[in-house]
């Protein structure tokens, strides 16, 4: 058995002001940076094999202060990058609203093969997730990994993970620097802990691999 400890990066400014950020590389804010700090004293007495993190700085940042003082390498992957909001990055919701009002409905329907200009559809990054993170899974299969990476991308390794619908990547969501826990196995994962955000709380959820 293999066990995938999953997070969404910390908090940033642009998540502070509702910014769509992709591709755009924003590092953490202080919150974030703290937020990542107790994830790391969450985990401080896990035993962890190997670490994964998108090349962005909002998750290398959040995974090394996840990781403390483990000697471990940081495998960095564009692979694991949110997805690619094209025009929309750096925008709010009401900016787009209002400077794109044909796409906007456009934007918030559950759509797998809708992509603003210059961006990735749904369908794009779920067969993108499905690849990196079959990877990770095959290649760990007994082993603890922390794999960091975003809220919108990460909704999509677990429709991979769990055997869904693409549909069902609107089913699911991260909060910033939350844990998600699954086991896996050569034919099949278990979802054992999904969007934990006690440890930011001051009580730690003592089920976390249990």
């Amino acid at each position: 058995m293999g066990t995938l400890l999953l997070v969404r990066h910390g908090e940033t400014e642009w998540n502070a002001e509702g910014r769509i950020q992709g591709h755009t590389d924003i590092g953490l804010s202080e919150k974030g940076a703290e937020q990542a700090r107790s994830l790391g004293q969450r985990l401080v007495d896990l035993r962890i094999d190997a670490a994964y993190s998108s090349d962005l700085k909002r998750t290398s940042e959040t995974a090394k202060l996840a990781l403390g003082d483990r000697n471990l390498v940081l495998n960095k992957t564009s692979e694991l990058r949110e997805y690619h909001k094209g025009i929309f990055e750096g925008m709010t919701l009401g900016e787009i609203q209002a400077q794109y009002p044909e796409e906007y409905p456009k934007y918030l329907e559950k759509d797998l093969s809708y992509a603003p200009k210059g961006g990735e559809t749904t369908r794009d990054v779920s067969i993108r997730m499905a690849s990196i993170i079959g990877e990770i899974k095959a290649k760990h299969m007994d082993e603890t990994v922390l794999v960091v990476s975003h809220g919108g991308v990460l909704r999509a390794a677990m429709v991979f993970l769990l055997g869904m619908e693409l549909e069902s990547n609107w089913s699911f969501v991260f909060g910033n620097c939350s844990l998600t826990i699954v086991n896996t196995f050569a034919d099949n994962t278990v979802l054992r802990l999904f969007n934990d955000t006690s440890h930011m709380m001051g009580t730690v959820h003592h089920g976390m691999t249990g």
